[in-house]
């Protein structure tokens, strides 16, 4: 078992066999979070949320706002009718 040391300025330090093991390098991210037992469990955030679309082909259509309004009221079970409103 590893030893992990909490600064002054509350960083912990991870030793290298840890962050070898998990690929862990200068500025990679970790998720935190404290389990039902009161442990600090660390997960590496493999991905930054921006990289999820980077390959997400390009969508072309657009819609006029009037156009949204009616898909909208369509979806929500209301008369397409929204002058009323």
């Amino acid at each position: 078992m590893a030893t992990v040391t909490l600064t002054s300025k509350g960083q912990l330090t991870l030793p290298r066999p840890l962050r070898d093991a998990l690929g862990l390098v200068s500025g990679a991210r970790l998720q935190a979070s404290i389990d039902r037992q009161g442990r600090l469990v660390l997960v590496p955030s493999k991905y930054e949320p921006e990289d999820l679309f980077l390959h997400r082909p390009k969508v072309n259509r657009s819609l006029s706002l009037e156009q949204m309004e009616q898909a909208i009221a369509a979806a929500a079970g209301r008369p397409d009718d929204l002058d009323d409103a």
